[in-house]
């Protein structure tokens, strides 16, 4: 299964499913503006995880963040990390729509995927006084060494698994504003709550989420406890039990095109890595083009801005897929027949 998720990684041309991560652009120096957290008085605090727990002594000032809801979450509180993780290929910068606006002062380093890891020396060379890490998905295999680097904080259910809820609230607990992580998330939750007042047209409706590989293959998830199910379920959309019981461990399975028939959901949403030649290739496969889902109009090739919040929703990216992506997802799942 790891093999599976390594490759859908790669078809995002972004970083953290099942990738260790090394070192990019940006400058060793503290960004202006880095913000400590929460008062003295909040320390020190404890937090929990699956693969233990951290004490965090005072509020750090200089936090690596290894994953997209660890960042956006630091972030959407105020604080500047000193590295966080690089989205590559949605914006030049490195730096998602969606959180470009939380970045000031200089530009923290960008960490990016890699196969052989962490390149720890790189993130030694930050000087790390708090590693937040719940959102990677190989934290299990680096967290022993990278907890002698400086405290750091893993997921608390598992890979892939946590909501951006338990992240968000464990980053503020970790910098010392639990208050304002519940704000964060209260605020959050009430755009995703307005969406069924919106669209109700979404209610009921069977989605499939995929990610469409150069072989023609095709990566689809299949886990209720995956995070992008998560979220599209609390938009009032269903996972099929179809696909929730295609075989394999983990929370997404590889098909070939030969067993499309099960994506022949109310409302398809597919990803094709920004490849136009592999988008042509599945979009021209009869078995594909003959999907009555594909042939009604309720198919939606995704783009890496709309695959990736959609795949990894942050405090920052949820009010982003909320006002950008959903309108697009309505319209496909009104050309569906009533739930």
């Amino acid at each position: 299964m790891r093999t599976t998720m390594r490759r859908l990684a790669a078809a995002t041309g972004a970083l953290a499913l099942s990738l260790g991560l090394a070192t990019a652009c940006g400058d060793d120096d503290e960004p202006a503006g880095a913000a400590s957290g929460g008062a003295a008085g909040a320390f020190p605090v404890t937090v929990a995880h699956k693969l233990g727990s951290t004490k965090v002594e005072g509020p750090a000032k200089r936090i690596v963040a290894l994953g997209e809801v660890d960042q956006d979450a630091l972030l959407a509180l105020g604080v500047q990390p000193v590295g966080m993780t690089e989205l590559s290929g949605v914006q030049p910068d490195g730096l998602a729509p969606w959180s470009a606006p939380k970045v000031t002062g200089s530009k923290p380093k960008l960490l990016k995927a890699g196969e052989a890891g962490f390149n720890l020396e790189e993130i030694a060379a930050l000087r790390p006084d708090l590693i937040l890490a719940a959102g990677d998905f190989t934290i299990d295999r680096e967290y022993g060494k990278l907890s002698k680097l400086a405290p750091t904080l893993a997921y608390q259910t598992g890979p892939a698994e946590d909501t951006w809820q338990q992240i968000t609230r464990q980053v503020a607990k970790a910098v010392g504003r639990p208050a304002e992580g519940e704000a964060l998330v209260r605020s959050a939750e009430a755009k995703v709550a307005s969406v069924g007042t919106a669209h109700p047209e979404l209610k009921g409706k069977g989605f499939a989420l995929t990610s469409m590989f150069p072989s023609g293959n095709i990566g689809v998830m299949k886990s209720p406890n995956d995070t992008s199910v998560k979220l599209l379920e609390q938009f009032g959309m269903v996972l099929p039990e179809p696909l929730s019981k295609l075989p394999g461990q983990g929370f997404a399975a590889e098909l070939s095109m030969e067993k499309v028939s099960v994506l022949n959901v109310d409302v398809l949403l597919s990803h094709y890595n920004d490849d136009p030649a592999t988008q042509r290739k599945v979009e021209g496969n009869k078995l594909f083009a003959q999907l009555p889902v594909v042939r009604r109009g309720s198919y939606v090739p995704l783009d890496l801005k709309s695959f990736w919040p959609l795949r990894t929703p942050t405090p920052l990216a949820v009010p982003y897929i909320v006002d950008q992506i959903v309108p697009r997802i309505a319209k496909a799942a009104s050309a569906a027949k009533p739930a």
